[in-house]
């Protein structure tokens, strides 16, 4: 009898999911402008270009996790952390101790702008404070059992980390399966709650289910984590789908489940974005205009109608409000603009996207 009963709650459920998915493909095609080529100013109020001076530890390579708070610009680059003021030039580079006391990396940081502190986090599981002048607070080592550490982030006075860890699966006492969770702490790396994360409903089901997390962000009510999608084709379904379901809570923390959500989007007040790869390995851009109901799927990217540095791959964003993005051009891509940073692909111009309000 019990079993009956848990099957036709599956049923209803899954009837209900697809009729909402229905709905929501009805809605589309009856109010969404779907557009597949799109220019930056179409999102974008204003760029502002800033050419990174070299600096001496080397060129800037494989630059990732760029933040900015008023005149100050950090950025990664390869196992540097460094630090520019907002024409570009070069101020100093941070934690250079990490790489020199223990040959570790720098695997996370993140800036906690109300005291003016780097929280920087490296392989070997240290956690060191710096102020922006480059001198060391303090040095901690973590003492949670994580296997891997995946995103993190400074918000409402907390540090946020999504982690994983090894635990003994229930179905196999013999076996291991990796727990995925999103972590508050204190600033002094003492656990305050923590909370499963599962990928978000939708209103479809999914065959993968895998909770791999690229960023923690935050918006008005809260932090959540973002993972770019394994493929493209859903992506404007399940972004509205999320938008609409106004019963579904969205956000950390989700009072029914106990669980934290991983979303296929970067939740923004107006835009909600995606960079990812299709399923040719290309890439991706996804936005959807909440104000004008736009959506432009966009192989390859938005086109740079400000400074012609052609098409942006790889939107990203440099606080974790989602208010404004940047992206790196190098090469004969800024070679009309700057000719003489074009001759190398180690001199990169990086420019900050304000988006509109």
């Amino acid at each position: 009898m019990k079993k009956g009963c848990f099957l036709l709650l599956i049923l209803i459920t899954l009837t209900y999911a697809y009729q909402g998915y229905k709905v929501t493909e009805a809605y589309i095609h009856d109010k969404i402008k779907i557009k597949t080529s799109g220019k930056l100013s179409d999102i974008a109020g204003n760029v502002l270009p800033v050419p990174l001076e070299t600096p001496g530890s080397g060129e800037i390579q494989h630059v990732r996790h760029v933040r900015r708070d008023g005149n100050h610009l950090f950025l990664l680059s390869d196992n540097r952390l460094l630090h520019f003021n907002i024409h570009g030039k070069f101020i100093r580079q941070i934690a250079h101790e990490i790489n020199d006391e223990n040959d570790a990396r720098i695997t996370q940081y993140a800036l906690n702008t109300e005291i003016r502190q780097i929280i920087v986090i490296d392989s070997l599981r240290n956690v060191s404070k710096y102020d922006y002048n480059g001198n060391r607070i303090s040095k901690e080592r973590i003492k949670h059992p994580w296997q891997n550490l995946t995103a993190f982030a400074f918000h409402d006075g907390y540090l946020w980390i999504s982690a994983e860890t090894l635990v003994t699966s229930h179905d196999r006492p013999d076996a291991c399966q990796i727990k995925h969770d999103l972590y508050q702490l204190d600033t002094d790396m003492n656990e305050i709650s923590r909370q499963p994360l599962r990928i978000a409903d939708t209103g479809r089901e999914r065959i993968f289910t895998g909770t791999c997390v690229s960023e923690l962000l935050a918006d008005e009510e809260g932090v959540y984590a973002y993972s770019p999608p394994f493929g493209t084709e859903h992506l404007l379904k399940d972004t509205l789908y999320i938008t609409e379901q106004k019963k579904i809570p969205l956000l950390y923390p989700e009072k029914d489940t106990g669980t934290a959500c991983i979303y296929p989007v970067r939740k923004g007040m107006r835009y909600m974005i995606s960079t990812c790869n299709n399923h040719a390995g290309h890439p991706f851009t996804f936005c959807y205009d909440q104000l004008n109901f736009t959506a432009y799927l966009l192989p390859g990217g938005f086109r740079d109608d400000f400074f012609g540095t052609g098409y942006i791959s790889d939107l990203q964003p440099v606080d974790m409000y989602n208010k404004s993005y940047c992206f790196i051009k190098s090469g004969r891509d800024i070679a009309k603009k700057y000719p003489a940073k074009a001759i190398s692909e180690d001199q990169p111009v990086l420019f900050l996207v304000n988006l509109n309000a």
